[in-house]
């Protein structure tokens, strides 16, 4: 990460793959609100420092835990 919450073309390229593997993975089509929910949530901790995409994963299972009242990431 060059400065705390600023993605450069690689960083941003793999949240895009974390974000659309983990929706393709939960079943979460591209209009789904959920999807959107979860971006802002990537950004958020890659924002907050978090930039692993295993602890990425993780924070994920558990925003979509609270919105779907399950882990999507399961399904």
């Amino acid at each position: 990460m060059t400065l705390r919450g600023t993605a450069d073309e690689i960083q941003l390229a793999t949240l895009t793959r974390i974000l659309d593997d983990y929706c393709e993975q939960a079943g979460i089509e591209g209009s789904h609100p959920a999807r959107e929910h979860l971006a802002r949530r990537l950004i958020a901790l890659f924002s907050g420092g978090i930039d692993s995409p295993d602890h990425v994963r993780m924070a994920l299972d558990s925003v979509a835990k609270d919105w779907h009242g399950t882990s999507a990431a399961s399904r």
